[in-house]
């Protein structure tokens, strides 16, 4: 017999708004575009929204109606699928499944062998990427960091791409300077991928780029928007404002401000290419009035991360989110409290696209350690979500019968069976002390650079044909 509570909870059951709420915070943008509009510094851009029926003032304020919101919602594709390098389709992006990645252009690293805090050179983007090919729950790998000894620095994003390309298979968020720096880095992954119909099928690359809050569109983000659209590549176009500086000092008034910001942005890139994959994605943090910080770690934070994923599946649009990242300066308790909150909470909220995965010091620094801490702490979150499946073959009642009172259930077949259905970490040490002395007694901290260590020195990335590496080069010229 099957009853309605058979089936375990697979899917997060946490929200912050209700229906009524994210009914009113779409209105409220809708009247932000109506009443304040947006500045756009862009040409074309400008002359598609003419010709939609926007209306233009003042040189280049837009301001939108409503329907060509709704229009351009209604176009946009509700699901993304990214495939890794080899063209197999491993990123879902859809409803609630959650995908975790690192994140772009930190400009120092905590170095894992000597604990300096350093400047990033080629050398460490290598050793990220093969770490995050090594690493099962780190599903994506974006740049990481700002290299410094790339004599040209109009080459640093092309660097990034080739190295990317060529050291993990797995999907790849960029970031890039303008739309001449992403059409060659377009032009990389279609020399990988086979040309660029194959490409636009894979879709092993996706384009992350921001509006200029507050409620402004700058020429070099809307070129790559409009870029990406016409390639029919995936982009997500993130607001960040920091609430109390570059946006309202309220959750809800800042997220009605991104949501404006992200609907003028759509509507251009749907009025480019009906059609064109899309993701929603908003960075709103709040401003520490105290350190004049950015706040990664805030409560704040996690509740408007949760918001942004409830919105974006309202608007059937898939999300963009952040997790495995921390305010602390080095990787210590805060972080790995920062990291498991951010974790837990990207779970539970349902983000599609989790980036950010080994920032500390709010984004300026990465760590190797705290991507290898979020891959555990994955693996926990994932086996704290997936709930209590009751049912009969669950409750095993005759296997309660047949051991009885005062028996045990070491050695039954149910058990030998089914023991390792449990979750066995393999950084966080359960070991009896003696044995954790006889093992060198090691912290999590050390256990965590030991990993970093031998990944690095160890893991063998699948390597890129021979030709496709000369295109590469023939592009960076």
């Amino acid at each position: 017999m099957k009853t309605v509570n058979s089936l375990a909870f697979l899917t997060p059951q946490f929200s912050v708004l209700s229906e009524s709420q994210l009914e009113q915070l779409y209105l409220a943008s809708l009247e932000v575009l109506r009443r304040t509009g947006i500045r756009f510094y862009h040409q074309g851009a400008l002359d598609l929204y003419k010709a939609a029926g926007a209306f233009i003032s003042d040189g280049n304020l837009v301001k939108i109606p409503a329907n060509l919101v709704k229009d351009a919602l209604a176009s946009a594709p509700r699901r993304i699928v990214m495939s890794d390098r080899d063209g197999e389709p491993s990123v879902f992006l859809e409803n609630s499944r959650v995908y975790f990645g690192t994140g772009s252009d930190c400009v120092n690293l905590l170095d894992h062998e000597s604990g300096e805090h350093r400047p990033f050179v080629v050398q460490d983007l290598v050793n990220g990427y093969h770490l995050v090919d090594a690493l099962d729950n780190i599903h994506f790998v974006m740049s990481m960091g700002i290299p410094t000894d790339i004599p040209d620095p109009d080459m640093i994003y092309d660097v990034q791409m080739s190295l990317m390309l060529e050291h993990t298979t797995k999907p790849i968020v960029f970031v890039t300077n303008d739309r001449a720096s992403c059409q060659r880095e377009i032009d990389m992954a279609a020399a990988v991928a086979g040309g660029y119909e194959a490409l636009r099928e894979q879709q092993h690359i996706l384009l992350y780029s921001e509006p200029s809050s507050p409620l402004q569109q700058s020429e070099t983000a809307v070129d790559k928007l409009i870029l990406m659209a016409e390639m029919g590549l995936p982009i997500v176009h993130s607001p960040a404002p920091l609430m109390g500086g570059t946006g309202p000092v309220k959750m809800a008034s800042g997220l009605t401000m991104s949501m404006a910001e992200i609907f003028s942005s759509l509507v251009v890139h749907q009025l480019t290419n009906p059609g064109a994959p899309y993701v929603f994605g908003v960075g709103l943090h709040h401003m520490d009035m105290k350190s004049a910080q950015i706040c990664y770690g805030s409560p704040e934070f996690q509740l408007t991360k949760a918001a942004i994923a409830q919105i974006g599946r309202y608007f059937n649009l898939p999300t963009w989110g952040y997790a495995g990242c921390t305010d602390a300066k080095v990787m210590d308790e805060q972080a790995a409290i920062e990291a498991m909150l951010s974790v837990l909470m990207a779970k539970l909220s349902g983000n599609n696209l989790v980036h950010d995965v080994g920032y500390v010091e709010s984004g300026l620094t990465g760590s190797f350690e705290m991507v290898v801490l979020t891959d555990e702490l994955i693996t926990l979150s994932d086996n704290l979500i997936k709930g209590i499946e009751v049912s009969e073959e669950t409750i095993m009642l005759d296997e309660i019968d047949k051991v009885g009172p005062g028996g045990h259930f070491m050695d039954t077949d149910e058990t030998l069976s089914h023991f390792k259905d449990f979750w066995y970490p393999s950084l966080i040490d359960r070991s009896r002390r003696p044995a954790w002395l006889d093992a060198g007694a090691t912290t999590l901290g050390q256990r965590l650079t030991q990993r970093v260590t031998d990944i690095i020195k160890d893991h063998q990335v699948k390597p890129l044909d021979g030709k496709v590496k000369e295109k590469i080069l023939d592009i960076l010229g």
